[in-house]
Protein backbone atom coordinates (compact mmCIF):
# COMPACT_ATOMS: atom_id res chain seq x y z
CA UNK A 1 0.00 0.00 0.00
CA UNK A 2 1.30 3.55 -1.10
CA UNK A 3 2.13 5.59 1.73
CA UNK A 4 -0.02 9.02 1.42
CA UNK A 5 2.09 12.39 0.20
CA UNK A 6 2.52 15.63 1.69
CA UNK A 7 -1.09 16.66 1.96
CA UNK A 8 -0.11 20.18 1.82
CA UNK A 9 1.77 19.53 -1.14
CA UNK A 10 -1.26 17.77 -3.02
CA UNK A 11 -3.94 20.46 -2.34
CA UNK A 12 -1.03 22.67 -3.79
CA UNK A 13 -0.61 20.74 -6.92
CA UNK A 14 -4.57 20.18 -7.60
CA UNK A 15 -4.97 23.85 -7.49
CA UNK A 16 -1.96 24.62 -9.27
CA UNK A 17 -3.17 21.98 -12.27
CA UNK A 18 -6.25 23.49 -12.01
CA UNK A 19 -5.06 26.77 -12.75
CA UNK A 20 -2.40 25.97 -15.29
CA UNK A 21 -0.82 29.07 -12.76
CA UNK A 22 1.37 29.68 -9.29
CA UNK A 23 0.01 33.21 -9.32
CA UNK A 24 -3.37 32.38 -9.82
CA UNK A 25 -3.15 29.22 -7.02
CA UNK A 26 -1.21 30.94 -4.63
CA UNK A 27 -4.10 33.93 -4.90
CA UNK A 28 -6.70 30.54 -4.02
CA UNK A 29 -4.90 29.30 -1.29
CA UNK A 30 -3.61 32.76 0.48
CA UNK A 31 -0.22 31.82 -0.23
CA UNK A 32 2.61 33.37 -2.17
CA UNK A 33 3.78 31.99 -5.56
CA UNK A 34 7.03 31.16 -3.79
CA UNK A 35 5.37 29.08 -1.34
CA UNK A 36 3.03 27.05 -4.21
CA UNK A 37 6.63 26.60 -5.82
CA UNK A 38 7.62 24.44 -2.72
CA UNK A 39 5.48 22.57 -2.50
CA UNK A 40 4.97 21.60 -6.12
CA UNK A 41 9.33 21.38 -5.85
CA UNK A 42 8.17 19.12 -2.52
CA UNK A 43 5.32 16.62 -3.81
CA UNK A 44 7.92 16.22 -7.80
CA UNK A 45 10.71 15.38 -5.06
CA UNK A 46 8.07 13.10 -3.35
CA UNK A 47 7.51 11.05 -6.52
CA UNK A 48 10.97 11.30 -8.26
CA UNK A 49 9.46 13.12 -11.14
CA UNK A 50 9.01 16.26 -12.69
CA UNK A 51 5.08 16.87 -12.63
CA UNK A 52 5.17 20.95 -14.39
CA UNK A 53 7.27 22.07 -17.33
CA UNK A 54 8.45 25.71 -15.94
CA UNK A 55 9.53 27.94 -18.72
CA UNK A 56 9.05 31.79 -19.43
CA UNK A 57 7.30 32.75 -16.37
CA UNK A 58 4.44 29.65 -17.87
CA UNK A 59 3.68 26.23 -16.04
CA UNK A 60 2.43 23.61 -17.94
CA UNK A 61 1.52 19.90 -16.93
CA UNK A 62 4.16 17.16 -18.01
CA UNK A 63 2.08 14.02 -19.13
CA UNK A 64 2.78 12.55 -16.28
CA UNK A 65 1.16 15.36 -14.22
CA UNK A 66 -1.68 15.23 -16.28
CA UNK A 67 -2.09 11.80 -15.27
CA UNK A 68 -1.77 12.27 -11.79
CA UNK A 69 -4.23 15.59 -11.44
CA UNK A 70 -6.40 13.04 -13.61
CA UNK A 71 -6.58 11.02 -10.33
CA UNK A 72 -6.59 13.13 -7.45
CA UNK A 73 -8.80 15.84 -8.79
CA UNK A 74 -12.40 13.92 -8.17
CA UNK A 75 -11.06 12.55 -4.79
CA UNK A 76 -10.05 15.86 -3.31
CA UNK A 77 -13.42 17.25 -4.88
CA UNK A 78 -15.21 14.49 -2.78
CA UNK A 79 -13.32 14.83 0.79
CA UNK A 80 -14.21 19.29 -0.18
CA UNK A 81 -18.28 17.77 -0.08
CA UNK A 82 -17.60 15.61 2.35
CA UNK A 83 -17.21 18.65 4.90
CA UNK A 84 -20.61 19.62 4.42
CA UNK A 85 -22.16 17.15 6.60
CA UNK A 86 -21.02 18.87 9.50
CA UNK A 87 -21.85 22.38 8.25
CA UNK A 88 -24.60 22.56 10.49
CA UNK A 89 -23.28 21.64 13.54
CA UNK A 90 -21.22 24.60 13.43
CA UNK A 91 -22.42 27.43 10.87
CA UNK A 92 -21.69 30.71 11.30
CA UNK A 93 -20.01 30.44 7.58
CA UNK A 94 -20.31 31.43 3.63
CA UNK A 95 -18.61 29.94 0.79
CA UNK A 96 -17.94 32.07 -1.96
CA UNK A 97 -16.79 31.40 -5.37
CA UNK A 98 -15.09 34.10 -6.92
CA UNK A 99 -12.75 34.89 -9.70
CA UNK A 100 -9.03 35.21 -8.96
CA UNK A 101 -8.05 38.49 -9.68
CA UNK A 102 -11.41 39.90 -8.81
CA UNK A 103 -11.06 38.51 -5.22
CA UNK A 104 -6.90 39.62 -5.03
CA UNK A 105 -8.00 43.27 -6.04
CA UNK A 106 -11.62 44.42 -4.89
CA UNK A 107 -13.45 41.95 -2.72
CA UNK A 108 -10.21 40.80 -0.04
CA UNK A 109 -9.23 44.32 0.93
CA UNK A 110 -12.83 44.82 1.65
CA UNK A 111 -13.45 41.79 3.89
CA UNK A 112 -12.13 43.41 7.06
CA UNK A 113 -15.25 45.78 7.08
CA UNK A 114 -17.17 42.34 6.81
CA UNK A 115 -15.47 40.78 9.79
CA UNK A 116 -15.64 44.16 11.86
CA UNK A 117 -19.75 44.54 10.86
CA UNK A 118 -19.93 40.30 11.33
CA UNK A 119 -17.59 38.78 13.87
CA UNK A 120 -19.21 35.76 13.84
CA UNK A 121 -19.11 35.20 10.30
CA UNK A 122 -16.50 33.08 8.30
CA UNK A 123 -16.18 34.15 5.02
CA UNK A 124 -14.71 31.17 3.19
CA UNK A 125 -13.29 32.95 0.01
CA UNK A 126 -12.34 29.67 -2.69
CA UNK A 127 -11.53 31.24 -6.26
CA UNK A 128 -11.97 29.87 -9.99
CA UNK A 129 -12.21 30.19 -12.97
CA UNK A 130 -14.12 29.56 -15.86
CA UNK A 131 -18.22 28.11 -15.25
CA UNK A 132 -19.52 28.14 -11.79
CA UNK A 133 -18.41 24.48 -10.39
CA UNK A 134 -21.96 23.48 -9.16
CA UNK A 135 -20.33 19.94 -7.66
CA UNK A 136 -18.68 21.85 -5.36
CA UNK A 137 -20.48 23.38 -1.75
CA UNK A 138 -20.62 27.17 -2.29
CA UNK A 139 -23.26 29.38 -1.15
CA UNK A 140 -22.51 32.65 -2.92
CA UNK A 141 -20.61 33.34 -6.64
CA UNK A 142 -19.45 35.82 -8.18
CA UNK A 143 -19.22 36.29 -12.11
CA UNK A 144 -18.98 38.26 -15.23
CA UNK A 145 -19.46 36.32 -18.30
CA UNK A 146 -23.12 35.18 -18.75
CA UNK A 147 -21.71 31.48 -20.55
CA UNK A 148 -20.20 30.85 -16.75
CA UNK A 149 -23.32 31.29 -14.85
CA UNK A 150 -23.97 27.41 -14.71
CA UNK A 151 -27.86 28.00 -14.90
CA UNK A 152 -27.92 30.15 -11.59
CA UNK A 153 -30.12 32.67 -10.63
CA UNK A 154 -28.23 35.58 -11.82
CA UNK A 155 -28.44 39.28 -9.84
CA UNK A 156 -26.25 41.99 -10.95
CA UNK A 157 -24.24 43.38 -8.91
CA UNK A 158 -21.58 46.52 -10.42
CA UNK A 159 -20.55 47.27 -13.81
CA UNK A 160 -17.12 46.88 -15.06
CA UNK A 161 -15.27 50.06 -16.35
CA UNK A 162 -12.18 49.67 -17.96
CA UNK A 163 -9.47 52.32 -19.23
CA UNK A 164 -6.29 51.88 -20.88
CA UNK A 165 -3.29 51.93 -18.77
CA UNK A 166 0.54 52.12 -19.25
CA UNK A 167 3.45 53.43 -17.14
CA UNK A 168 3.96 57.33 -17.46
CA UNK A 169 7.16 56.89 -18.93
CA UNK A 170 6.15 55.15 -21.44
CA UNK A 171 2.86 57.68 -22.16
CA UNK A 172 5.82 60.83 -22.11
CA UNK A 173 7.98 58.44 -24.78
CA UNK A 174 5.31 57.95 -26.86
CA UNK A 175 3.45 61.55 -26.53
CA UNK A 176 0.19 59.50 -25.43
CA UNK A 177 -2.37 62.13 -25.27
CA UNK A 178 -5.35 61.13 -28.09
CA UNK A 179 -7.29 57.84 -28.68
CA UNK A 180 -6.03 58.24 -31.78
CA UNK A 181 -2.22 57.40 -30.50
CA UNK A 182 -3.11 54.11 -29.84
CA UNK A 183 -2.23 53.16 -33.63
CA UNK A 184 0.75 54.02 -33.08
CA UNK A 185 2.32 52.05 -30.16
CA UNK A 186 2.44 48.28 -28.76
CA UNK A 187 -1.38 47.38 -27.21
CA UNK A 188 -1.27 44.19 -24.86
CA UNK A 189 -4.44 41.84 -25.09
CA UNK A 190 -5.24 39.37 -22.35
CA UNK A 191 -6.23 36.10 -23.64
CA UNK A 192 -8.11 35.64 -20.36
CA UNK A 193 -10.20 38.73 -21.29
CA UNK A 194 -10.26 38.64 -25.15
CA UNK A 195 -13.29 40.51 -24.86
CA UNK A 196 -11.72 43.68 -23.23
CA UNK A 197 -10.06 45.72 -26.41
CA UNK A 198 -12.86 45.22 -28.91
CA UNK A 199 -15.89 45.76 -26.14
CA UNK A 200 -13.80 49.65 -25.62
CA UNK A 201 -13.36 50.06 -28.99
CA UNK A 202 -17.27 49.72 -29.79
CA UNK A 203 -17.80 52.30 -27.11
CA UNK A 204 -15.51 54.43 -28.46
CA UNK A 205 -16.08 54.30 -31.72
CA UNK A 206 -13.01 53.03 -33.04
CA UNK A 207 -12.13 50.21 -34.69
CA UNK A 208 -10.31 47.19 -33.07
CA UNK A 209 -7.80 47.06 -36.31
CA UNK A 210 -6.29 50.79 -36.09
CA UNK A 211 -4.96 49.63 -32.73
CA UNK A 212 -1.18 49.50 -32.51
CA UNK A 213 1.28 46.46 -32.99
CA UNK A 214 -0.28 43.27 -30.80
CA UNK A 215 1.21 41.28 -27.52
CA UNK A 216 -0.43 38.99 -25.83
CA UNK A 217 -0.15 37.84 -22.16
CA UNK A 218 -2.37 34.86 -20.62
CA UNK A 219 -3.41 36.86 -17.32
CA UNK A 220 -4.43 40.90 -15.95
CA UNK A 221 -1.87 40.67 -13.55
CA UNK A 222 0.41 39.81 -16.07
CA UNK A 223 -0.80 42.81 -18.59
CA UNK A 224 -0.53 45.29 -15.55
CA UNK A 225 2.76 44.51 -14.74
CA UNK A 226 4.05 44.33 -18.63
CA UNK A 227 2.56 47.51 -18.57
CA UNK A 228 4.32 49.29 -16.05
CA UNK A 229 7.28 47.86 -17.73
CA UNK A 230 7.23 49.94 -20.17
CA UNK A 231 5.82 46.94 -22.85
CA UNK A 232 2.81 48.99 -24.01
CA UNK A 233 -0.53 50.06 -23.26
CA UNK A 234 -3.22 47.31 -21.56
CA UNK A 235 -6.77 47.44 -21.25
CA UNK A 236 -7.96 46.61 -17.53
CA UNK A 237 -10.64 47.05 -15.35
CA UNK A 238 -10.43 50.03 -13.15
CA UNK A 239 -11.28 48.09 -9.86
CA UNK A 240 -8.41 46.02 -10.65
CA UNK A 241 -5.45 49.07 -11.74
CA UNK A 242 -7.16 51.56 -9.32
CA UNK A 243 -4.29 50.33 -6.37
CA UNK A 244 -1.54 50.51 -9.01
CA UNK A 245 -2.77 53.89 -10.23
CA UNK A 246 -3.04 55.60 -6.86
CA UNK A 247 0.57 54.64 -6.24
CA UNK A 248 2.08 56.45 -9.35
CA UNK A 249 3.11 52.69 -10.83
CA UNK A 250 0.58 53.06 -14.06
CA UNK A 251 -0.96 55.75 -15.90
CA UNK A 252 -4.19 56.76 -17.84
CA UNK A 253 -2.50 59.64 -20.26
CA UNK A 254 -5.74 59.59 -22.01
CA UNK A 255 -8.58 61.57 -20.98
CA UNK A 256 -12.12 60.56 -20.82
CA UNK A 257 -11.22 56.90 -21.97
CA UNK A 258 -13.36 54.98 -19.41
CA UNK A 259 -15.32 52.44 -20.85
CA UNK A 260 -17.88 49.51 -19.75
CA UNK A 261 -16.69 46.35 -20.56
CA UNK A 262 -18.92 44.10 -18.50
CA UNK A 263 -21.34 43.75 -15.48
CA UNK A 264 -20.72 41.13 -12.83
CA UNK A 265 -22.99 39.05 -11.48
CA UNK A 266 -24.52 37.52 -7.94
CA UNK A 267 -24.68 33.96 -8.41
CA UNK A 268 -27.02 31.67 -5.94
CA UNK A 269 -27.39 27.98 -5.66
CA UNK A 270 -30.68 26.07 -5.66
CA UNK A 271 -30.75 25.32 -2.05
CA UNK A 272 -31.95 27.59 0.58
CA UNK A 273 -29.94 30.26 1.67
CA UNK A 274 -28.25 30.65 4.87
CA UNK A 275 -28.89 33.60 7.29
CA UNK A 276 -24.50 33.98 6.92
CA UNK A 277 -25.03 33.93 3.07
CA UNK A 278 -28.20 36.38 3.19
CA UNK A 279 -26.17 38.90 5.20
CA UNK A 280 -23.10 38.40 2.62
CA UNK A 281 -25.01 39.12 0.37
CA UNK A 282 -26.61 42.44 1.92
CA UNK A 283 -23.23 44.10 2.11
CA UNK A 284 -22.12 43.13 -0.80
CA UNK A 285 -24.53 44.60 -2.62
CA UNK A 286 -24.21 47.35 -0.46
CA UNK A 287 -20.12 47.78 -1.02
CA UNK A 288 -20.97 47.51 -4.57
CA UNK A 289 -24.28 50.25 -4.52
CA UNK A 290 -21.93 52.82 -2.08
CA UNK A 291 -18.93 52.61 -4.92
CA UNK A 292 -18.15 55.34 -7.54
CA UNK A 293 -19.42 54.05 -10.65
CA UNK A 294 -16.53 53.80 -12.54
CA UNK A 295 -14.51 52.31 -9.48
CA UNK A 296 -17.00 50.03 -7.73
Amino acid sequence: MHKLPPLNALRTFEAAARHQNFTLAAAELCVTPGAVSRQINALEQYFGIRLFVRANRCVTLTEAGRRYFAAVAAPLAEIARAGTVLDHDHGGKVVVDCLPTLAMHWLMQRLPAFRLAHPDILVDVRTATGPVDTRQPFDLAVRRDPAHFAGLTATPLMTEWSVPVCSAEFARLHHLETLADLGRVPVLHIRARADLWPSWCRAKGMAPAALGPRQDVDHTFVAMQAAEDGLGVAMVPLIFAKRLLKAGRLSCPLSGAEAVTGTYSLLRPATPPTAEAEAFARWLAAECATAPPSES
